[in-house]
């Protein structure tokens, strides 16, 4: 199946009888940047589409120099830091979530999934993330939700990408 023939039936595809409804959110990232995702979600799963603008990683570097000195060699750490541009970058995520208090007017909502990234960065570096989310639904519309990508170490480096997103729902 072709990606976009598999990404038409991932956002529009649900069993005939299961509510589902649609989702737009956007939010901050820890690094002075901004997400912006379209979701199709049922009572249990949730597919989305997602783009991440252009960050700021700060990258610190360390080097050693080393000179002759009369007792042997004298060594100096030079320690430097800089921000360096980390390019925007798209994101197909499928996640499992959990809601709690299911009726109630607040709603504790965890979710775990996998992000497909189309580019790798310092925060998401490689093309295959984790995803967990936590975030609270008010009534049926609403929701604030912090979301985590990593790869949990399998690739470095591992920063991990933060987003805080406010989602409203469309039926």
């Amino acid at each position: 199946m072709r990606p976009a023939s598999l990404l038409l039936v991932l956002l529009l595809g649900t069993s005939p009888g299961v509510a589902a409804s649609w989702q737009l959110a956007a939010g901050p990232t820890r690094a002075e940047g901004s997400a912006l995702e379209i979701a199709r979600s049922t009572a249990r799963w949730e597919t989305a589409l997602g783009y991440v603008s252009e960050q700021e990683v700060n990258v610190r570097t360390l080097q050693d120099t080393c000179t002759a000195g009369t007792a042997g060699p004298e060594c100096v750490t030079l320690v430097s830091t800089a921000d360096r541009p980390v390019a925007g970058y798209g994101y197909l995520s499928v996640q499992r979530k959990f809601v709690f208090r299911e009726g109630g007017s607040l709603q504790p909502v965890l979710g775990v999934g996998m992000v497909a990234n189309s580019d790798t960065n310092p925060y998401v570096s490689s093309g295959l993330t984790f995803s967990l989310s936590a975030g609270l639904r008010l009534g049926e519309r609403w929701t604030l939700e912090w979301r985590h990508f990593s790869n949990a170490g399998l690739e470095q480096p591992n920063l991990g990408q933060d987003i805080l997103l406010f989602r409203a729902a469309f039926e």
